[in-house]
Parts: C-alpha cells; structure tokens; sequence
C-alpha cells in the first residue's frame, strides 16, 4: 500500500478476517466485502490465528475495535461529527438517533451556528481540494447537521401520529 496502489495487504485482509469472523459475520459476508472467495477468508484466518497462537501478532481491543466500527459503518451506521456547548464530538447516527427531540435539537442549533461564524462557509459548497483540506471538520459538521435534520424530521412524524 506504500506504493499508492489499491491493493490491500496480506497482513490487514488477515486481522480483518480475524476480527469480523470472531465477531460472528459469516465468511461468505466477508468474501464478498473483502471480494475474495470463502476460501480465501478461511484461510486468511487460520493465518492470523497461527500468527496469534505463535506470539508472532497479539490481539488487541484496540484493533478489535476498529473493526467493529468498520463493520458498524459497513453495515450503515455513520460516524459524524456534531458541535455542543461542550465542544466537539464525534457520535455514531444509531446513538443520534437514541436521543430525545430536545437534545437533538440543541446538537442541531449548535452545530448549525458553528457552521454559520465561519466566515469561510461559502467555500463548503466547491469540492475540497486534493490533498489538505483546511474546511473537512466543517465539511463534516454540514454533514451531520443534516442526519440530524432528518432524524428531527422522523422524530417529529412520530410524534404526530
């Protein structure tokens, strides 16, 4: 991957077998994320397993929970970024939606005035540029001040029936 190709290592398909498998996803699921053949995913987890069992890899909640939230966000569940009197945050659409049409109006009028004192929002509606993009934490705050408009909406209808 060093080389700028698309071409995922050997060594991450490994872990990320491992992981999704042990998180009960089933190996054809897996193949056809990964695009590989059930074959191949179980293979590629005996491989990590044996790196596991010989000490040559250890397992780690920190990569186990990376790949939980891969497969959260494979699964549709976004990751979004939302502003509140306490800062910044970075919250999952499933717990956005957990919450009571009060707090998720204060997370929308928050987020939407921090997009609105910058004097620089014009600028989110051309393509970010390649490489850096100074405006992307704004970029994503737009992003999730739209989720939460939706869920406000549905919360809404709800409440009108």
């Amino acid at each position: 991957m060093a080389d700028g190709s698309d071409e995922i290592s050997d060594d991450v398909l490994e872990e990320g077998c491992y992981y999704l498998s042990q998180m009960g996803v089933a190996t054809d699921e897996i193949a056809r994320h990964f695009g590989r053949t059930p074959a191949e995913v179980r293979g590629l987890v005996r491989a990590y397993s044996g790196k596991l069992a010989s000490g040559e890899v250890a397992a780690d909640e920190f990569d186990r929970q990376f790949w939980a939230d891969v497969r959260r966000e494979a699964e549709g569940d976004i990751k979004l970024t939302v502003v509140s009197d306490k800062g910044v945050h970075h919250v999952w659409r499933s717990e956005l939606g957990a919450l009571d049409g009060r707090a998720l109006m204060a997370l929308y009028e928050s987020s939407r005035d921090f997009l609105g004192s910058d004097p620089n929002q014009r600028f989110l509606d051309y393509p970010p540029p390649k490489g850096y993009d100074p405006l992307a934490m704004d970029r994503e705050v737009r992003k999730s001040v739209g989720v939460i408009g939706e869920l406000l909406e549905a919360k809404w209808k709800n409440s009108a029936r």
